[in-house]
């Protein structure tokens, strides 16, 4: 497939494409989802929706993307066969696999995907997504985007059996980090907190690259991924959401593994049973309270808070490989440099303890004592943490990586 369209963008990345020529490329994580396909086309968008829409909508095979094959956390894909549904893999790699796929795989295009987030979706237009998600790695990264389009399943017509028509077709999103632009992103930085243009944000400087990607924890596999994920089923005739189907739940572990530290006020003599049937043992692992009118909700919604729940618990294991502590806080504790408390994201957190060392295992990087309080005897504790999961106004955080942290560092010395 010719490229000549991606020249504007090698030309600043060269560097970053060769990076680190020892690392073997190497398949993170990935996951499966279902989009409706809505006039020929579906939408891949970056989570929680911080990317920005495609302004001079451009074909690069069957990505529509800017003319210079660049994408802002959001852009949307063509089906050449017009099919209904599209069945997505997602795959999140640490570097440019070495091998194509091979059949029935054909490429469909290739584009720079800006990802604000580090955390991507695939969704229909006008519909509701069913909220799986992949953890591309950290967010304000630039990742190449590879697209493959697989076999087209194909059904005789309702309205005429005589004609044959596409019912499903196949997708296969590969990407993998190419350079860390979250310098060029505060410097594009505009006064509402969202970022400048495209093009001036992924104007990166001669010779960037990104560190190694054994220095950032959300580029290294997990080594004991959870075999047991939320797998979408799209549901045609309830065009508004999707359903899910989920396969048996793997052994979870213990609640102080790897010195976890959890909240949840749950009551369990006053819940509803339809309640306690869906939720289960999510009950018992939810950041802060339940939200306030859970116990009105109907089966579906339910369930759709249920996937949420394990979705998002997945991707906090992920942003953890190493099982180390962690800490559950309220929201408003952590400051960080981009968007604000979401996961993947690191930032600066304020925590008040009783004892001197307190939190230590957590507040570790960069870690400060700001105040005491002598009449109630504790003591305000400063430390750089990075996000995992964020429920009901809480977060659950660990200490910052030396790369996570280094960002929150240079955004404090910058900005005095």
């Amino acid at each position: 497939m010719a490229r000549a369209g991606l020249s504007f963008v090698i030309a600043r990345v060269s560097t970053c494409d060769r990076m680190e020529e020892t690392v073997v490329a190497e398949l993170i994580r990935s996951v499966y989802d279902e989009a409706p396909i809505s006039y020929g086309r579906f939408g891949l968008h970056d989570i929680p929706g911080y990317g920005r829409d495609v302004v001079q909508e451009t074909e690069h095979g069957a990505l529509l993307a800017e003319p210079e094959g660049i994408s802002l956390g959001a852009l949307e894909l063509v089906s050449p066969a017009r099919a209904r549904l599209a069945t997505v893999q997602l795959e999140a790699w640490n570097a440019e696999p070495e091998d194509e796929p091979g059949q029935p795989w054909a490429e469909a295009g290739r584009v720079l995907y800006w990802s604000p987030g580090g955390i991507v979706a695939v969704s229909g237009m006008g519909y509701s997504p069913t909220g799986q998600k992949l953890l591309l790695g950290p967010p304000c990264f630039a990742y190449w985007l590879s697209a493959y389009i697989g076999s087209v399943r194909s059904e005789p017509a309702s309205w005429d059996p005589g004609d044959i028509v596409a019912v499903e077709e196949r997708w296969l999103l590969r990407f993998w980090p190419v350079a860390d632009v979250a310098g060029p992103a505060l410097r594009g930085e505009d006064d509402s907190g969202y970022m400048a243009r495209m093009r001036e944000i992924l104007a990166l400087e001669p010779g960037t690259a990104p560190s190694r990607p054994q220095a950032w924890a959300a580029l290294r596999p997990h080594p004991q991924p959870d075999t047991a994920t939320a797998v979408m089923r799209f549901n045609p005739p309830e065009p508004g959401r999707a359903t899910v189907g989920h396969p048996a739940q793997a052994d979870s572990a213990s609640e102080t593994d790897g010195g976890r530290i959890t909240v949840s006020s749950v009551d369990t003599d006053d819940d509803p049973p339809l309640v306690h049937e869906v939720l289960g043992d999510l009950l018992y692992d939810v950041l802060g309270n339940l939200p306030q009118n859970v116990w009105s909700w109907s089966r579906s919604m339910l369930e759709d808070y249920a996937t949420q729940l394990r979705v998002d618990r997945r991707i906090g294991r992920e942003l953890n490989p190493d099982g180390t502590p962690t800490l559950v806080l309220e929201a408003s504790s952590v400051r960080t440099p981009f968007f604000g408390a979401e996961p993947g994201f690191s930032g600066r957190a304020w925590v008040w303890a009783s004892e001197e060392n307190g939190h230590a295992d957590v507040l570790s990087v960069d870690r400060e004592v700001i105040a005491r309080d002598r009449i109630r005897q504790n003591t305000l504790f400063t430390g750089i943490v990075t996000i995992l999961r964020k429920e009901n106004d809480f977060v659950e955080v660990r200490a910052a990586t030396q790369a996570e942290a280094a960002r929150v560092i240079d955004v404090e010395r910058l900005r005095g």
